[in-house]
């Protein structure tokens, strides 16, 4: 029951997170705050030793609660709430009020409910995994530790292969749910009214309101658009047909919507279609954006397209005679409505090869030269996991990355870049002045308008032709200089203003601290918390978030930031964890030593970032890299298993871990300030104070085989 409880942790962990992000928007912005919220709900509960009668008799309706309120979330007006700050671009809606008295009365009312709604739903989070936590602690305190900890390792792990394998696999959140609640049967067996609200859960998230609730309300010549929801690795993607103007027998575009914003279009620009219906839109707005590249470079030899989506851009470039098309899209279910759905069938033609993948990824591995490389609109909606602040696609538009697309041109060659970032943005800036230090020279851009606010960016010798139709705005970019911030690998946030924590963010956080902080005052007296022993443990727990955290955002620079990589990455961090575990129960292993050859490791790292082992071919670098991002979480996993075998209260050093793993999670938000090199930084200083806390301990007289060091 141990292995079933620590399932249910990080399975509806990883749910809750999911399926959060995608109906109540403001949370794949702020995913970082969902897992912290999850952590600290298991941990408290852990350290309550049970759980409680009540929570255990109301954790029914919490999941009904929570999982209702995050379907329905669109009827309720949660999708897109008003975010206050300015700081960070989100999709969705901006916090804007009407001018004059009541919008100065409203402002603050507009704060309000974002900070109440978002705070709500994490408390929500925090409660629902307080139960959970609870089960784990009631039957971690039978167990012994070590023993208790190594099956509590192999449930966690349990549960992200089944929930990725799920998310692999296209289902919707019905499934999802219905395997968590399938798995918390158990526990509830013998309460009918229990198995009853389990049962009313998923009939409700059954019924197609549930499962196809409009993301918009297209009016297209009076036709309101039939609509499907699909479900990728990635998205929530909703796809609307139009109808096919009279005389023409199928439909001549879909709009996509991802995550209940608007992402993108497959258009007919087949001559037929726009022979025939020249002035049809949105087909006709199309024409010219998606042909500006081929008017700079005719009839190209080899074609680049990364970003491909669902296959607009490979159209294009077989329109205008491409010979060979390298077509890069990290998500597997967008090519596959392409190859289903787009008119053209670009993605069937012999020229083409798709290749689904991060487009940083293929950059490293690339070893063919392009004659054109098009840069999709590549703007992402979520985060590329749930342990980082990072953006899907931020790695993407950094000053490497550039050198990198830069690199694999020919000679002659030229790099269009689209992106909807409108005229006057700190991210049109933040890009032109990114590919000027990138290529050597500034860009030309010009303002398409495509989409509301497309910007197109050319580098290379297609930059030498000018293109009429478009209005250029590089003098008036170039004027913007002196603010402009250029993204890189250590710093890549594309959407954040300036190097800042936004208002919103750290709003959040001292709410849900100041909650948490309460929450853990009412049920836990602070002097059973306070010695040193809880010290070392909570300090392990901050320094591990981070040193996970910091390890996945360079793991992402060589393999890309796809979700089969994060997946992995998080296992073989599970399955390190339970090595060293496995280790200290049946060997034992030195505390001081690993503890000196984990801060060789991290010094290392700061001089030897996981990047630099790009050079190296592909079995030599994926060997060095998972060993290097391996060996720290070894020897961190040595130092607290061997610290969690001699503790008297297993439930509370695990739950006390967790804490501490809040804090680190709430601390990886500095990378925004100072950039990723930050996390190592802290890291090296966690792990260095929970040293200290541990010499505390033997300095207090503590028995040896508490506190020894070996």
């Amino acid at each position: 029951m141990l292995f079933l409880a620590s399932f249910l942790a990080l399975y509806f962990e990883l749910v809750v997170i999911r399926y959060l992000s995608t109906e109540i928007r403001v949370f794949a912005y702020l995913k970082n705050l969902a897992l912290v919220a999850s952590f600290f709900g298991i941990g408290l509960g852990m350290i309550l030793g049970k759980s409680p009668k009540t929570m255990k008799r109301f954790f029914p309706l919490l999941a009904l609660s929570l999982f209702l309120l995050i379907a329905f979330a669109s009827p309720l007006k949660l999708t897109h709430l008003p975010v206050p700050g300015g700081q960070y671009e989100m999709f969705g809606k901006p916090l804007q009020a009407p001018s004059g008295l009541w919008g100065i009365l409203l402002v603050p009312f507009m704060v309000w409910i974002f900070f109440a709604v978002v705070a709500g739903v994490l408390n929500l989070v925090v409660v629902f995994f307080l139960a959970i936590g609870g089960l784990i602690g009631e039957r971690l305190a039978h167990v012994e530790p070590l023993r208790g900890y190594g099956i509590n390792l192999a449930g966690s792990l349990a549960g992200i292969l089944a929930f990725t394998a799920l998310s692999f696999s296209a289902t919707p959140p019905v499934v999802w749910i219905l395997v968590g609640i399938a798995a918390a049967v158990p526990f509830f067996i013998h309460e009918r009214s229990s198995l009853a609200a389990f049962a009313l859960l998923i009939c409700l998230l059954s019924t197609p309101q549930a499962r196809n609730l409009p993301d918009h309300n297209y009016d297209f010549g009076g036709h309101t658009l039939r609509q499907n929801t699909y479900w990728s690795p990635y998205y929530r993607v909703t796809f609307y047909e139009l109808p096919p103007p009279a005389g023409w027998s199928h439909p001549p575009a879909y709009f996509l919507d991802v995550n209940h914003d608007y992402h993108q279009k497959i258009l007919d620009l087949s001559p037929e279609f726009t022979g025939r219906f020249p002035n049809a839109e949105p087909n006709h707005s199309g024409i010219a954006a998606y042909g500006l590249a081929y008017r700079l470079v005719p009839h190209p030899g080899r074609v680049l397209v990364v970003g491909a989506g669902t296959g607009n851009d490979v159209a294009a470039a077989l329109r205008y005679g491409a010979a060979h098309v390298d077509a890069v899209e990290i998500d597997p279910y967008l090519v596959k409505l392409g190859r289903r759905y787009h008119p053209e069938q670009p993605y069937d033609s012999s020229r083409v090869t798709v290749i689904v993948d991060d487009a940083r990824a293929f950059f490293k591995r690339a070893t063919q030269k392009y004659d054109l490389i098009v840069f999709g609109f590549l703007d992402s909606h979520t985060m590329f996991s749930s342990l980082s602040v990072l953006r899907l696609d931020d790695y993407v538009y950094t000053l490497e990355s550039f050198r990198e697309a830069r690199d694999i041109l020919t000679k002659n060659g030229t790099a269009v870049l689209a992106f909807d970032s409108g005229r006057t943005s700190f991210i049109t800036d933040r890009i032109f002045f990114t590919l000027t230090r990138a290529f050597g020279k500034p860009p030309v851009a010009y303002y398409t308008g495509y989409d509301s606010a497309g910007v197109a960016f050319v580098e290379g010798k297609g930059a030498e032709i000018e293109i009429p139709d478009y209005p250029e705005i590089s003098d008036e970019i170039q004027s913007h200089a002196a603010s402009a911030i250029v993204s890189t690998d250590h710093w890549p946030f594309l959407y954040l203003q300036s190097r800042t924590i936004p208002i919103s963010m750290l709003g959040v956080m001292v709410l849900f601290l100041a909650f948490s902080l309460g929450l853990l005052r009412w049920n836990v007296p602070t002097p059973n918390l306070a010695n040193a022993q809880n010290l070392h443990l909570f300090l392990l727990g901050a320094g591990f978030m981070l040193l996970e955290t910091k390890a996945i955002t360079e793991l992402s620079l060589l393999f890309g930031s796809t979700w089969i990589v994060n997946a992995v990455v998080i296992t073989a961090f599970l399955v390190m964890g339970l090595l060293a575990n496995t280790l200290m129960m049946f060997r034992g292993g030195s505390r001081r030593l690993s503890y000196v050859v984990l801060f060789a490791l991290l010094a290392i790292d700061m001089f030897l970032p996981h990047a630099g082992f790009g050079a190296l071919p592909d079995g030599a670098r994926t060997f060095a890299a998972a060993t290097f991002a391996g060996l720290p979480i070894f020897f961190s996993g040595i130092i607290f298993s061997r610290a969690f075998r001699d503790v008297t209260r297993p439930a509370e050093g695990l739950g006390v871990n967790l804490i501490g793993a809040v804090i680190g999670g709430v601390l990886e938000n500095a990378v925004m300030i100072g950039g990723t090199p930050v996390l190592g930084v802290l890291a090296i200083l966690l792990y260095a104070a929970s040293a200290v806390a541990l010499n505390l301990r033997i300095a207090r007289g503590e028995p040896a085989s508490s506190g020894d060091l070996e």
